[in-house]
């Protein structure tokens, strides 16, 4: 018999392949192999569903890069640190957090209370780690904190657009090559050093937030 943890697994597939709003309940059983009345002895919804499909993952990564972003060391090993375990979180939970990326919207309109995090939160760790690299020299003087995080996000999360864990790299190899290209361009250098930092309200109060789409 089918357990609560095949059945959010097989939705999560069918999500990732479908979408969430074209796939139906009937999908999900078929994808379990059990009728679809037997599914709602599990759970009430399809909305239900997509909450446990992406609950549990999003809090795991949630904690992880907030443990990173209070660790006692320097901003770059926080940052490699961070690059590692946001990649790594998209490989160990495949597919469910490709499918909170897709469907954040949805996510966050009907379940902000309910599962407890602020995607603004976890911008703000990121935030931190870039604040503190500036802060000790480590980074570029010259770095609108909140353009930096959106750039770096933007890249970390596209990946759900064709990251494969059965592809030709492995995500250690992938979060490597992302360390590098973000290092290459938040390290500070010796004409950056001398570069002041820019004021606040300079583009930053024109920015919509990265979460939002």
């Amino acid at each position: 018999m089918a357990t609560l943890e095949d059945i959010v697994a097989a939705a999560a597939k069918v999500f990732r392949t479908k979408g969430y709003h074209a796939a139906t309940v009937r999908d999900i059983a078929d994808e379990v192999g059990i009728l679809k009345g037997s599914l709602y002895h599990h759970f009430d919804s399809k909305e239900e569903l997509l909450y446990l499909v992406v609950k549990e993952p999003i809090a795991q990564m949630y904690r992880t890069i907030n443990d990173i972003a209070a660790a006692d060391t320097t901003a770059t090993q926080k940052l490699q640190r961070a690059i590692a375990a946001h990649l790594e979180a998209f490989d160990r939970h495949y597919p469910h957090l490709f499918v909170y990326l897709r469907e954040r919207e949805s996510v966050k309109r009907r379940f902000r209370e309910k599962i407890g995090f602020s995607p603004k939160e976890y911008e703000r760790c990121w935030q931190q780690i870039i604040r503190e690299g500036v802060e000790s020299g480590e980074f570029r003087a010259d770095l609108d904190i909140q353009v930096a995080s959106y750039g770096l996000l933007g890249m970390l999360n596209w990946a759900y657009k064709w990251y494969d864990p059965q592809g030709r790299l492995g995500v250690r190899q992938v979060a490597e090559q992302f360390t590098s290209l973000a290092l290459a361009g938040l390290a500070a250098t010796a004409a950056a050093a001398q570069t002041q930092p820019r004021q606040a309200g300079g583009l930053t109060g024109k920015l919509r937030p990265m979460s939002r789409g």
